[in-house]
Protein backbone atom coordinates (compact mmCIF):
# COMPACT_ATOMS: atom_id res chain seq x y z
CA UNK A 1 0.00 0.00 0.00
CA UNK A 2 1.15 3.48 -0.72
CA UNK A 3 0.14 6.54 0.49
CA UNK A 4 0.25 9.83 -1.40
CA UNK A 5 1.50 12.49 0.55
CA UNK A 6 2.20 15.70 -2.07
CA UNK A 7 5.75 16.63 -2.10
CA UNK A 8 5.83 20.19 -1.29
CA UNK A 9 4.78 19.19 2.12
CA UNK A 10 5.98 16.25 4.06
CA UNK A 11 4.95 16.06 7.57
CA UNK A 12 6.57 15.28 10.27
CA UNK A 13 5.30 10.98 11.59
CA UNK A 14 4.49 10.15 7.70
CA UNK A 15 6.62 7.34 8.33
CA UNK A 16 5.00 6.32 11.40
CA UNK A 17 1.97 7.01 9.71
CA UNK A 18 2.59 4.71 6.87
CA UNK A 19 3.67 1.68 9.56
CA UNK A 20 0.11 2.25 11.24
CA UNK A 21 -1.54 2.38 8.85
CA UNK A 22 0.03 -0.86 7.44
CA UNK A 23 -0.48 -2.58 10.26
CA UNK A 24 -4.01 -1.39 10.48
CA UNK A 25 -4.31 -2.89 6.46
CA UNK A 26 -2.86 -6.40 7.57
CA UNK A 27 -5.04 -7.00 10.53
CA UNK A 28 -7.90 -5.38 8.58
CA UNK A 29 -7.67 -8.34 5.75
CA UNK A 30 -6.09 -10.95 8.54
CA UNK A 31 -9.81 -10.36 10.00
CA UNK A 32 -11.67 -10.10 6.58
CA UNK A 33 -10.06 -13.73 6.03
CA UNK A 34 -10.96 -15.08 9.13
CA UNK A 35 -14.60 -13.97 9.47
CA UNK A 36 -15.69 -13.89 6.08
CA UNK A 37 -15.94 -9.99 5.61
CA UNK A 38 -17.49 -7.34 8.72
CA UNK A 39 -20.71 -7.92 9.59
CA UNK A 40 -23.54 -6.58 11.90
CA UNK A 41 -23.38 -9.08 14.18
CA UNK A 42 -19.58 -8.49 15.36
CA UNK A 43 -20.77 -5.39 17.28
CA UNK A 44 -17.58 -3.37 16.48
CA UNK A 45 -18.74 -0.29 18.53
CA UNK A 46 -18.60 -2.39 21.69
CA UNK A 47 -15.45 -3.89 20.57
CA UNK A 48 -14.13 -0.61 19.95
CA UNK A 49 -14.66 0.59 23.26
CA UNK A 50 -13.38 -2.26 24.72
CA UNK A 51 -9.80 -1.93 23.03
CA UNK A 52 -9.76 1.98 24.07
CA UNK A 53 -10.62 1.09 27.92
CA UNK A 54 -7.59 -1.38 27.18
CA UNK A 55 -5.28 1.35 25.86
CA UNK A 56 -6.37 3.79 28.83
CA UNK A 57 -5.43 1.14 31.02
CA UNK A 58 -1.84 -0.12 29.57
CA UNK A 59 -0.77 2.36 26.63
CA UNK A 60 -0.39 -0.59 24.53
CA UNK A 61 -0.15 0.60 20.76
CA UNK A 62 -1.43 -2.65 19.55
CA UNK A 63 -5.08 -1.89 21.07
CA UNK A 64 -5.40 1.74 19.17
CA UNK A 65 -4.16 -0.45 16.01
CA UNK A 66 -7.38 -2.02 16.73
CA UNK A 67 -9.70 0.86 17.88
CA UNK A 68 -8.53 1.98 13.99
CA UNK A 69 -9.43 -1.47 12.56
CA UNK A 70 -12.93 -1.03 14.56
CA UNK A 71 -13.79 2.62 13.20
CA UNK A 72 -13.58 1.29 10.05
CA UNK A 73 -15.45 -1.89 10.14
CA UNK A 74 -18.26 0.08 12.09
CA UNK A 75 -17.54 2.36 9.79
CA UNK A 76 -18.91 -0.64 6.96
CA UNK A 77 -21.39 -2.71 9.27
CA UNK A 78 -22.81 -0.44 12.02
CA UNK A 79 -23.95 -0.99 15.61
CA UNK A 80 -24.95 2.45 16.72
CA UNK A 81 -29.02 2.48 15.21
CA UNK A 82 -28.12 6.30 14.27
CA UNK A 83 -25.18 5.80 12.39
CA UNK A 84 -24.84 8.50 9.38
CA UNK A 85 -21.87 10.58 7.98
CA UNK A 86 -22.48 14.81 8.06
CA UNK A 87 -19.10 15.88 6.97
CA UNK A 88 -20.15 19.56 8.16
CA UNK A 89 -20.66 18.69 11.96
CA UNK A 90 -18.23 20.84 14.35
CA UNK A 91 -15.37 18.84 16.23
CA UNK A 92 -16.42 17.82 19.35
CA UNK A 93 -12.83 18.67 20.68
CA UNK A 94 -11.32 21.45 18.91
CA UNK A 95 -13.14 24.03 21.31
CA UNK A 96 -12.03 22.10 24.66
CA UNK A 97 -8.47 21.12 22.87
CA UNK A 98 -7.42 23.76 20.56
CA UNK A 99 -7.08 23.33 16.66
CA UNK A 100 -3.43 24.60 16.80
CA UNK A 101 -0.53 22.68 18.78
CA UNK A 102 1.90 25.44 19.17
Amino acid sequence: MELFVSSKIKPEGTTFLQKFLQKMVNRFFIGFLRYAGPHGKQLYLSRLQKELKAYKRTGNQENLINVAVYCVLESIAPEHPKHHHNEIVDSVTRKQYGGNVE
